[in-house]
């Protein structure tokens, strides 16, 4: 088990957890807690509840035990800030305007923690923000505590409350110990709301202390699909910009097709190392979650307090060759996530409908009573986990976007639309191969069926079920999807 930070280390770092600001605002009424556990480039298949044959996560499963998991969570968009804004806005990427790492955030932008703030809970944000490196103290908060863009695992620099302090210790833990100091700070009777944003477990992976050789029994090696030179995909995902593992064969390293100026050579066993060293970070998240709960249930405010763990976007471990995101296939869209919270949700609950990132902010507000701050695009999913399902409008489809370096919200790379059984991808700029794949007999999406005639008419019956989500969510990009109809 990792260390906790101890008592006296603590008191070395002096302004890295204060002044935590109290506050006088009155709630119109008392609504529960919000804590939210965000982490980064987490897929969902790397936790004991999601499945995976290796990975013992007690705590975090505990969520989902004591709780629900959604067996079915997908992202707007898979990259971390606009991920993260569509976190906090209840709206897509092209509605938000942060549709790559590299815009500044817009303060004007309401959010579930400004809306909070205003109905009177304590906000605070601890840890990744990202959002073009933006160094600034936001508004909405009553305690801030950021790095600038991804920051380091070890010694982070952060900006507390305005004040730039150098700290000493692991990214994960110091985290985890703001965050338990901040929910101490707070008056009785006053709700609270953390948002507490892990680096872990995004690259380069420094693994948590405690775990540095975790898992060394564990065999990893890249899929199949890795090697498999796939005429199906747009050219960007079949040789641009992915690592190259070196099969053993000479033979096999020359049919490598991935470039070599721009690949990474790796020989399996490294490869296996980094993917170890991946879960070794996200270790240091299971033991903070664990100190969390026993932080929250000392203060007797666990029964009141809706815990919501996620991942920012999912992440290819080698499948289709892949490794990172953006690309719209299962391993990229799909996240975990869990909720708890003893008084409002039933516990033991395993989801399976359509859920998204934008539905985070309005189902928040609908769980503490406070009114959205603006219109948004997701919808809140409380009915579904309070017990009234019947209420909850559920998906049949459900829209994915994404935007390269040269792309706008009018000219995007890739807009997809996954159903319960298939998925379309139009990859657009620059124009591409249009993908489809069957996620019932083909769940690894590794036969795309828009390369067969045959399928024209669903291919079509999809792009028109695309453009009605499309016009409903007001995307500029409709009418580039209307001109594939018609090409």
């Amino acid at each position: 088990m990792a260390n906790p930070i101890t008592r006296r280390r603590l008191l070395t770092l002096g302004a890295a957890f204060g002044p935590f600001i109290r506050t006088s605002r009155a709630a119109a009424a008392r609504g529960p807690n919000f804590l939210f556990l965000l982490t980064d480039d987490q897929s969902y298949a790397t936790l004991g509840l999601t499945g995976n044959p290796f990975m013992k996560t007690p705590n975090i499963d505990r969520l989902g035990r004591e709780g629900v998991l959604f067996t079915n969570t997908f992202v707007t968009m898979s990259l971390c800030a606009p991920s993260r804004a569509c976190n906090l806005t209840g709206l897509y990427p092209h509605a938000n305007g942060i549709y790559n790492n590299q815009i500044r955030w817009n303060q004007r932008l309401p959010t579930v923690m400004t809306a909070l703030h205003g109905a009177g809970y304590r906000t605070a944000h601890i840890g990744k923000w990202h959002m073009d490196g933006d160094d600034r103290l936001q508004p909405g908060y009553d305690y801030w505590a950021a790095q600038i863009g991804q920051g380091q695992y070890v010694d982070p620099r952060k900006n507390i409350n305005g004040q730039w302090v150098d700290l000493k210790g692991y990214d994960t833990e110091l985290i985890t110990e703001q965050a338990i100091q901040f929910i101490r700070s707070n008056q009785p009777g006053q709700p609270f709301a953390c948002w507490m944003g892990y680096k872990a477990c995004h690259g380069p992976f420094t693994p948590a202390p405690g775990y540095e050789n975790a898992f060394a029994d564990v065999e990893f090696k890249p899929p199949a699909s890795y090697f498999i030179d796939d005429p199906g995909k747009p050219q960007r995902v079949r040789g641009k910009g992915r690592a190259t593992v070196t099969r053993p064969t000479k033979k096999a390293a020359r049919q490598a097709r991935r470039p070599a100026a721009q690949a990474e050579a790796m020989t399996p066993k490294q490869w296996g190392e980094r993917e170890r060293n991946q879960y070794r970070c996200l270790m240091g998240v299971e033991v903070s979650v664990g100190r969390l709960l026993a932080a929250l249930e000392e203060m007797k405010v666990a029964d009141d307090t809706i815990i919501v763990f996620a991942g920012d976007n999912g992440f290819f471990h080698g499948e289709h060759g892949l490794h990172g995101k953006m690309e719209a296939y299962e391993e990229s869209l799909r996240v975990p996530m869990l909720a708890r919270c003893p008084r409002t949700i039933r516990p033991g609950q395993r989801v399976d409908a359509f859920v998204s990132n934008v539905d985070l902010a309005p189902t928040i507000l609908d769980f503490c009573g406070v009114k959205q701050p603006q219109p948004m695009q997701g919808r809140s999913w409380r009915p579904l986990v309070g017990g009234q399902p019947g209420a909850y409008r559920r998906r049949d489809a459900f829209l994915y976007e994404m935007f390269g370096a040269e792309a706008t919200p009018e000219k995007p790379t890739v807009k997809a639309l996954r159903t319960e059984r298939y998925k379309l991808i139009l990859n657009l700029n620059p124009p591409d191969i249009e993908e489809l794949y069957d996620l019932k007999t083909d769940p690894r999406e590794m036969m795309n069926l828009a390369l067969d005639k045959g399928n024209r008419d669903l291919v079509a019956q999809l792009k028109r079920r695309m453009l009605e989500e499309m016009r409903a969510l007001a995307d500029p990009a409709a009418p580039l999807v209307e001109a594939t109809l018609k090409a």
